[in-house]
């Protein structure tokens, strides 16, 4: 395993001006920055055009969960027919796919679809979200495995440690665990496996201790692992949509050329440096002064 830390000074000269248009496949939450909402958000927040196809309706929030809806699959394959199809004189070209909820498993199918159209290309990121914040199942028990299916199609497979457990089949409460973990799912099909671990002791006997303080990710990348580190920032409110902006990020960064590794820290940077930015603020404002915050700290310049 090797070390790379993401607690450095952020340039904010970008290394392309190459606009990104990324399909983003999610739920649309209702009143929430989460899931589809956050999506855009960040993707705006990086200068890009989002494309957004809606795969299900969510009503939860603070730990009450009221309705989970599938969008059907022929309406999903409808939007993906009608953004990839269009030929009007405005038409954007999406250059990048991003897949986050998909709950049903006819709709996953539709999302395979997409990933081997020909009119489709770019780098992708498939986020694997089995289950949600406030305690939603959000995918049906047989989609679980249609999303391992089309793991080999993506440029990166993104998954926190909670759904990690279920696609891995094991308990992840130390970061010894997350490396057998990450390299589990790896060995499902997918060419990339970042695992989003958050605090975690390193090692077993650990355990009943405090968490050194910082967020970790875990990414098995051609063979090798690497771990990034950034210091852990507690913030006064909870913040929905920064899974979002950093995965919309490293999308951002893979578009525009950069090796994927560095793509993952320094978007890693910039999520702790925003978080950072914006921890005194309160709960009614966190949500908009997050993507705000997050827009202007613009990001490390990109590497080809």
């Amino acid at each position: 395993v090797f070390l790379v830390t993401c607690d450095l000074p952020v340039d904010s000269d970008f290394g392309s001006t190459a606009l990104v248009a990324p399909l983003q496949f999610n739920a649309l939450y209702t009143g929430l920055a989460r899931g589809l909402n956050a999506d855009i958000r960040a993707t705006q927040a990086v200068g890009g055009t989002p494309l957004s196809l809606c795969t299900s309706h969510i009503v939860a929030s603070h730990g009450v969960v009221t309705d989970v809806l599938n969008v059907p699959s022929d309406t999903v394959h409808a939007q993906i027919e009608h953004v990839l199809s269009s030929d009007t004189p405005d038409h954007i070209v999406p250059n990048a796919a991003k897949i986050g909820i998909v709950g049903a498993t006819p709709s996953v199918r539709a999302v395979a679809h997409l990933l081997d159209h020909e009119a489709f290309t770019g780098p992708s990121i498939l986020d694997v979200t089995l289950s949600g914040p406030s305690g939603e199942d959000i995918a049906e028990p047989s989609t679980t495995e249609s999303l391992v299916n089309i793991m080999n199609r993506v440029s990166l497979v993104s998954v926190r440690r909670r759904d990690a457990e279920l696609v891995a089949g094991m308990e992840i409460p130390t970061l010894d665990d997350a490396q057998v973990a990450v390299q589990r799912i790896s060995q499902q099909g997918a060419s990339a496996v970042l695992l989003r671990c958050g605090r975690l002791p390193t090692h077993f006997f650990e355990r009943e201790g405090e968490p050194p303080n910082f967020a970790l990710d875990l990414l098995w990348h051609e063979g090798e692992m690497a771990l990034f580190e950034a210091p852990f920032v507690e913030t006064n409110a909870s913040i929905s949509g920064r899974s979002s902006a950093y995965l919309v990020d490293v999308l951002y960064r893979l578009h525009q050329g950069a090796a994927l590794t560095d793509a993952i820290q320094a978007s890693k940077r910039r999520l702790a440096d925003t978080l950072h930015q914006i921890r005194s603020i309160d709960a009614a404002q966190a949500s908009p002064r997050f993507f705000a915050a997050f827009e202007s700290q613009e990001g490390a310049p990109v590497h080809e």
